[in-house]
């Protein structure tokens, strides 16, 4: 008896250690999973930040353009527009 008892725990002994063998296979799996999309995220929001940056210093050139452009217009539309004279109904 003794011996038929000491096969059927080194069996259920086994299967412990494979299950357990298997769990930790999961879960460095996962691990791994979870790395990769966590990498994958950093990056995404590193060039959607980039991106952001480069469209924002964009809008301010683009905008610092046509300010002085405005200013340069105006200030030679001044100079050669003519002055309104007054109608005189006298």
């Amino acid at each position: 008896m003794a011996s038929n008892d000491s096969e059927v725990r080194r069996r259920a002994e086994e299967k412990f250690a494979k299950a357990q063998q298997r769990e930790s296979d999961i879960m460095n799996s996962q691990r791994q999973l979870q790395k990769v999309e966590a990498d994958k995220l950093v990056r995404l929001r590193t060039l959607r930040l980039a991106k952001e940056a480069a469209e924002k210093q964009a809008a301010e050139t683009a905008a610092a353009e046509a300010l002085a452009a405005g200013v340069s217009a105006e200030a030679g539309r001044g100079r050669r527009r003519p002055k309104a004279k007054a109608a005189s109904g006298d």
